[in-house]
């Protein structure tokens, strides 16, 4: 009575918040039958029966949802779940009675009422629904997980820790859980550690001498948010985030299956898509849309037959669907004639398709669901076959085109017909009159310069080393040859070495070189296109999809519709444009809609728990392929529901993501651990593996990572983008390695499933059988022979000696730490490296070849190979 008084007295002080306080004394009253435990039957099912079920039964399904029972209640309607037991703000059920938008046209629930329904689900509907799900499962055949899972509802923004004395949210968040286990972060790195640790997860490559004196030279406030922008603008960047995509998206230059693994000719341009995906910071969900349904996103099929020129969004959208070309497909034209060739080569197809598309976006390991209901998730094998249904007009087993014809026009088709009728070969010639200008200006100041330098030389030399340099190689004498390779570095250096003095001492040829590239890329505009791209689109005519009994394609069972998995609770469900794309179902198109909106509960957070895991070793979720029951609960569950919520909030910017986590302390501990400090004695009894994070992780470099950092110091890395895949085959000494020695980054060697690159497959790059969500990392004996004898490392220890000694000849051995591991050596260090190549020199009577084992040395040691 006391209780009800003061709330009396309140509505007369107040009386314009009388509704609100009517509710609170509906809730106040409900807390003394908390204490007891709402009873479904007892007190909510009456409630229901009295202003739902009208609507909302099993004879008057609206919007699929019955809530006449318990059992309508778990399995929900057709925007999934409506009751989360335990969260009322991720109930569809309570926000719609709370809000009063339910009953419709009748009135709301009374306080008490409310009341209720909310302390049920908050207390007591997880028991009810555990109790429940047993039975449905049986009774249903469907998965065996139960609805009730975390990763199956969309995340909420958590509030920031109250009372945290960190300013960033990801350390208030971490720090949370090591102030529950009495532990503290790590100091913070120093700047050498945090510029090769930043530069390697970021662009996959070294600190160059330039970035690390810009960094610690730096003294302003905001130095590391600046080097970090800075990495983050970098072209490197867009190719070292590129390849991981391209391990969740199974990608590779060959076929597989068979034995002949065919190279798949136009594959590249899809490695060069994501590249500029990563590059432009393209909005992660339209990143999405786009590989799932690029051609129905842009309407291709409308653009192709009614425009002059394609647009380069339509092309971009074509050729990011080779996303759902990269499963392993050797089909010919002849496969028509095998028996059964839809259940031997086209269904495999399809299945690890599906199985590339969950496990990238999802992570779901949905291929469980394909010959008999989910194990541990609640995905029953009709839904496997309802998302078969997604993408079946694109791939029609008894329509299967072959994989080499599987392809779209570049060009429209007036471009294609203007094409026949275009002189293609005065075109020809223009480029080629404005290719040999361009050589014609580089000699010209090649020339300039060479006569400018000369003029530094005593006078006697001037002359017979400009004719030297002037007579052709075949015409010259020995004295000549003599005096070119004395000189040669100087005044005639290598091409690439050559265009950057010319750019930089004189602006003349630079202005002169815009002019040619500019008409250059004026005449190619003019030129018709007429290429074709992989691509994935819809065929015409009927589509069907059985379900096929068992998984096995000779079995088939009646037809499914299209759809999506009903475990999972979204905004939105799955629907399909009541106008279509032309020549396209549009069935793709609504699922990549599906998968995109902001209330999915899985696709921003896989996606942040992916970018996690490259900074941090291991991801909140510590299965990146699998946030099902059978995977590992997050450790940091708010964390990752801020973070996903950030992604999605901020137009899905993956750049924003890196440089939230890469600014925290949490990102910027040391990650040696200290024996003699008793607070990281407690810490490893405490948190042996570090999950709650009280230190960075020690990380050894990835395959590319590796022999990219290797070319970067060898100063041999080229920075050119794009283009076909350079040529690997076996060389005499059993590697497969690049045709040619090359200094291309790896993401653009060609990865030809049956022949991987030696170098990078014992560094454990994946084979791609399908994807790849998480990378092994082993360390076996193999390795260290490899860094040790393999003719990459041997030619490129060369490649750094020939740097080191031109650039400091009287100082080789800190040049060489300097590049190697970003820091120069201490007084004993210096010591043993001089020491060590003075025995060298002695043993191999070549102090050239003692730097150079120097350099491999240095290339071969943990302080290269791992990052702090």
């Amino acid at each position: 009575m006391a209780q009800d008084n003061v709330l009396r007295l309140r509505v007369v002080k107040l009386s314009r918040w009388h509704s609100i306080l009517l509710l609170v004394a509906g809730l106040a009253r409900v807390e003394s039958v908390t204490a007891e435990g709402v009873s479904y039957e007892e007190s909510i099912q009456p409630i229901l029966a009295a202003h739902c079920v009208k609507c909302h039964s099993k004879e008057n399904r609206e919007a699929r949802l019955d809530l006449g029972d318990l059992a309508g209640i778990v399995k929900g309607g057709k925007s999934g779940p409506v009751v989360r037991a335990g969260a009322v703000g991720s109930s569809r059920l309570w926000g719609m009675i709370a809000a009063d938008k339910m009953p419709k046209d009748a009135p709301p629930l009374t306080a008490n009422e409310k009341g209720l329904i909310r302390s049920w689900i908050i207390t007591q509907a997880k028991q009810d629904f555990a109790e429940l799900e047993p039975k449905l499962a049986v009774k249903e055949g469907r998965g065996g997980g139960s609805r009730e899972h975390w990763a199956f509802f969309p995340p909420e923004r958590p509030r920031l820790p109250v009372g945290s004395r960190f300013g960033h949210p990801i350390d208030a968040f971490v720090h949370k859980r090591l102030a529950a286990e009495g532990l503290q972060f790590s100091p913070k790195a120093n700047h050498r550690t945090l510029a090769r640790r930043a530069a390697y997860d970021l662009t996959g490559l070294p600190p160059t001498p330039e970035l690390l004196a810009s960094f610690n030279s730096d003294d302003q406030p905001g130095a590391y948010e600046r080097m970090i922008d800075r990495l983050l603008a970098d072209p490197a960047y867009g190719e070292r985030w590129g390849r991981h995509w391209l391990d969740v998206a199974g990608y590779a230059d060959s076929a597989g299956v068979l034995n002949e693994d065919k190279i798949l000719p136009r594959a590249w341009r899809y490695r060069d898509y994501v590249i500029r995906a990563f590059n432009l910071d393209k909005p992660y969900d339209l990143f999405l849309r786009e590989q799932i349904a690029g051609d129905e996103l842009y309407d291709y099929w409308t653009a192709e037959e009614t425009m002059d020129r394609l647009p380069e969004q339509v092309i971009e959208g074509i050729v990011a669907t080779g996303f759902l070309r990269t499963a392993p497909d050797s089909s010919r034209p002849d496969f028509a004639k095998i028996t059964n060739a839809a259940a031997l080569y086209y269904y495999p197809t399809i299945d690890d398709t599906l199985r590339i598309v969950a496990s990238s976006t999802m992570g779901l390991t949905l291929h469980c669901a394909k010959c008999h209901d989910h194990i541990f998730d609640p995905i029953p094998q009709k839904d496997y076959y309802r998302m078969q249904a997604v993408f079946m007009p694109a791939y029609q087993p008894n329509k299967w085109i072959a994989q080499n014809l599987r392809r779209l026009p570049m060009a429209s088709a007036r471009e294609r017909r203007l094409a026949e009728a275009t002189n293609k070969q005065a075109i020809e010639i223009e480029l080629k009159a404005l290719t040999d200008e361009r050589y014609a200006l580089r000699n010209k100041y090649r020339d300039l310069r060479l006569e400018r330098l000369v003029k530094e030389f005593p006078k006697e030399q001037q002359q017979p080393v400009l004719l030297a340099f002037k007579t052709h190689h075949s015409k010259r004498t020995p004295a000549q040859e003599q005096l070119v390779e004395k000189h040669v570095e100087l005044l005639m250096p290598r091409a690439g070495i050559l265009e950057k003095h010319l750019t930089k001492e004189y602006p003349e040829y630079v202005a002169e070189l815009k002019r040619i590239e500019k008409a250059k890329a004026t005449v190619k505009k003019r030129a018709p296109r007429n290429e074709y791209v992989r691509a994935l689109y819809d065929l015409p005519g009927e589509v069907n999809t059985p379900f096929l009994r068992r998984g096995d394609p000779l079995t088939p069972g009646p037809d499914v519709t299209p759809g999506v998995l009903a475990a999972l609770a979204t905004g939105s469900d799955y629907s399909l444009s009541k106008k279509p794309p032309r020549k396209s179902s549009g069935r793709r198109l609504a699922f990549a809609e599906w998968l995109t909106q902001s209330k999915h509960p899985l696709t921003a957070r896989v996606m942040v728990n992916r970018i996690w895991m490259h900074h941090f070793g291991v991801g909140l979720v510590a299965t990146p392929e699998d946030f099902g029951h059978s995977g590992r609960e997050p450790s940091h569950p708010e964390l990752l529901d801020w973070l996903a919520c950030e992604l999605v909030d901020n137009n899905w910017s993956v750049k924003r993501i890196h440089r939230l986590i890469l600014t925290s302390q949490t990102y910027r501990q040391r990650s040696a651990v200290d024996p003699a400090s008793e607070r990281h004695r407690r810490a490893l009894e405490a948190d042996p593996d570090n999950d709650l994070l009280w230190r960075q992780r020690m990380r050894r470099l990835e395959a590319e990572q590796l022999r990219d950092g290797v070319l970067a110091v060898a100063g041999e890395i080229s920075r050119k983008m794009f283009g076909e895949p350079i040529e690997v085959n076996r060389h005499k000494t059993g590697e497969f390695a690049p045709t040619k020695r090359t200094g291309r980054r790896s993401i653009y060697l060609r990865q030809r499933r049956s022949q991987p690159v030696s170098i990078l497959r014992a560094f454990d790059q994946p084979v791609m059988e399908t994807n790849c969500t998480q990378r092994d990392r082993s360390t076996v004996v193999p390795q260290a022979l490899t860094l040790l004898n393999s003719d990459f490392m041997a030619v490129s220890a060369s490649a750094f000696a020939d740097r080191v000694l031109r650039e400091r000849p009287d100082a080789p051995e800190a040049r060489a730490m300097l590049l190697a591991f970003g820091r120069v050596p201490n007084a004993d260090e210096l010591r043993t490296l001089e020491q060590f190549v003075a025995d060298q020199t002695h043993r191999r009577d070549s102090r050239r070849l003692a730097v150079q084992d120097l350099c491999h040395l240095l290339l071969s040691a943990n302080e290269f190979v791992y990052v702090d």
